[in-house]
């Protein structure tokens, strides 16, 4: 008997959602191990020599189109985007992690990122020169005193200003504050490129410069746009440029300086795929952890306009594509020029998950920023707000593919980046920005430092903040029964909660677990100190692994489960693999997030 059609049809396509979900929840399965013997992935080689890939190009208005767009319409379309999202709401398949990491849970040193402020913890004197070559008293320097040639001009849009040479021969952009918000963009554009520096990013030097109309000189080449039309700059377009600018009491306009980037320019870089001709992009955009994570980096600043738009790919000397992220004038309270609204960060300007709410609602749904009040307390830090602030939710003005992906271990990557940098960190930084106001930079800090602790309280309820776990070999206490003598190797880590004050060290307990091939090696134990001892039931690791005569590599790793525990409040699970080696030292050869 034939099926209805309605019947035929639900059939169809109840098929095919089977199947779209069983590819994708099997894809996602691997045989592969959660450690390695060998040495850690810390640095991906993607520097070798390879051909000069063709320049891109991008419109500074048509990527905001795509994404919002054309791009949220493609990805129904997608079977493994389809089929994994049915697959999560079923709960048989797992989000879609980046696949740049090591087994450590990190991503390597690259073209796209380096191991900074967390990794290796930088002084405040070094996080406040960022980027920027030191001059001769220790701070960033900027464009060099003296006659600068001025070789091009942008005197319309947001972002006024005006390309220099100066008297060393360096090139760089100079950048204006809107007339009605003095130090607004500069402040932020100052202050966001030293914190991105310090998570690790490519990122021009950009420093708070003064200059004297009187030091400018029309370069012979140098052009300015007319309309649609390009034609030789004269004096005239400069003093029109400048005269809504008070000079100072020194006669002098501030601006911030942005250094050209050495190499050769092949437009932006894309959040989504990979480079035509480099031989060095393996790994799609999407799925890099430290683009990623930048959405929980961005939302910390309020990076609302990170976008394809704002990056730049360069072919540098050495033969390789860097990568750069650029224009952090639309960061903390600035939108370029001009103040944010209470919207940016909050939603997307075109926001398919918004818009149903309000069609449903008929009009009687209203959104939460409507209420909020846009009036910026200081004019050199726009608006910018902590109370208003959620980290969970916080999108960019247009979507961005990667962050779109962000799963928890990479959001949870981002968070440990923002917490690394402490209030005298910030103090340092924000003082780069040579604010006028002192209280104006003390707001700005404390909202810089509620939004930071917010961040961190946020992921790390989310996912267990244990993290840089080593082997003492020196400092185990001595066993039961063995009269004093030296204890076994401990595996130590940091409480991320803990050193970033976000939790009483007091008030923390720790759970812990030795698991051999999935085997329980004993019971559960509990220690108040972030330390485990490798022992089982007052029998050193390696002794048991002896007995039970262990002796190939891969069945020395031994797995060792941790849970935090809080006010009845257990966390998930961290997974720690440590290898004890018949002879020589025992070491963490892996690690996994729950």
């Amino acid at each position: 008997m034939a099926l209805p059609r309605s019947a035929s049809t639900s059939r169809r396509v109840g098929l095919l959602v089977v199947v779209l979900v069983l590819g994708t929840a099997l894809g996602g399965c691997g045989a592969s191990r959660p450690y390695t013997l060998g040495p850690v992935k810390t640095a991906d080689p993607d520097d070798r020599p390879t051909p000069r890939p063709e320049e891109t190009s991008e419109s500074m208005y048509w990527d905001r189109v795509d994404m919002s767009v054309f791009h949220q319409l493609e990805k129904p379309l997608n079977l493994n985007w389809t089929g994994r999202a049915v697959g999560q709401a079923l709960g048989v398949a797992d989000p879609d992690e980046a696949d740049n990491v090591n087994v450590m849970d990190e991503p390597p040193t690259s073209s796209w990122w380096t191991r900074r402020q967390f990794y290796d913890e930088m002084t405040p004197r070094e996080l406040a020169i960022g980027p920027n070559d030191p001059d001769s008293t220790g701070t960033a320097a900027g464009p060099a005193d003296g006659t600068w040639t001025v070789t091009s001009g942008k005197f319309q849009g947001a972002s006024r200003g005006f390309q220099i040479e100066d008297p060393k021969g360096d090139r760089y952009l100079i950048k204006l504050d809107h007339p009605d918000w003095p130090e607004l963009m500069s402040s932020a554009e100052v202050i966001s490129t030293k914190i991105f520096h310090g998570a690790g990013y490519n990122v021009p030097q950009n420093t708070v410069t003064s200059f004297s109309p009187d030091q400018l000189r029309i370069g012979e080449d140098a052009m300015v746009q007319a309309g649609a039309e390009r034609r030789p700059m004269t004096r005239e377009d400069l003093q029109t440029l400048l005269a809504p600018y008070e000079a100072g009491r020194d006669g002098t306009i501030r601006g911030v300086a942005s250094k050209f980037v050495t190499g050769d320019p092949l437009g932006p870089i894309y959040f989504l795929g990979t480079r035509d001709g480099d031989k060095n992009d393996r790994v799609r955009h999407e799925q890099r952890r430290e683009l990623r994570g930048l959405r929980v980096i961005g939302s910390w600043l309020n990076d609302a306009d990170r976008r394809h738009a704002n990056t730049l790919a360069v072919y540098t000397d050495e033969r390789y594509v860097k990568h750069y992220i650029l224009d952090m004038g639309s960061t903390l309270g600035a939108n370029a020029g001009n103040p944010h609204r209470p919207i940016h960060g909050q939603a997307y300007m075109i926001d398919q998950r918004k818009i149903p709410q309000a069609i449903l609602a008929l009009g009687a749904y209203r959104f939460p920023w409507w209420d909020y009040d846009p009036t910026p307390r200081y004019t050199a830090v726009g608006y910018f707000r902590a109370d208003v602030f959620r980290p969970g939710e916080w999108v960019p003005t247009y979507p961005n593919p990667a962050f779109e992906k962000m799963t928890l271990r990479d959001a949870f990557w981002g968070a440990k980046i923002v917490m690394s940098f402490s209030d005298e960190d910030l103090r340092a930084i924000v003082e780069t920005a040579q604010i006028s106001n002192p209280e104006a930079e003390a707001h700005l800090l404390d909202v810089l430092k509620t939004r930071r602790d917010k961040i961190g309280r946020y992921w790390f309820d989310r996912v267990n903040p244990l993290d840089r776990f080593s082997i003492d070999e020196a400092s185990g206490p001595p066993l039961a029964g063995r009269g004093g003598a030296e204890g076994p190797p401990v595996l130590t880590f940091d409480d991320l909660a803990v050193t970033g004050d976000l939790a009483s060290a007091e008030a923390r307990r720790y759970t812990y677990r030795m698991v051999l091939d999935e085997e329980a090696l004993g019971p559960a134990d509990t220690t108040a100190q972030p330390r485990v001892p490798l022992s089982v039931d007052g029998t050193a690791l390696r002794r048991v692994l002896d007995r039970r005569e262990r002796t190939g590599p891969h069945q020395r790793v031994v797995r060792i489960d941790l849970r935090t525990r809080q006010d009845g409040e257990k966390s998930r699970r961290t997974q720690v693999y440590v290898h004890v080696p018949t002879e020589g030292a025992a070491r963490v050869v892996g690690l996994q997030r729950q």
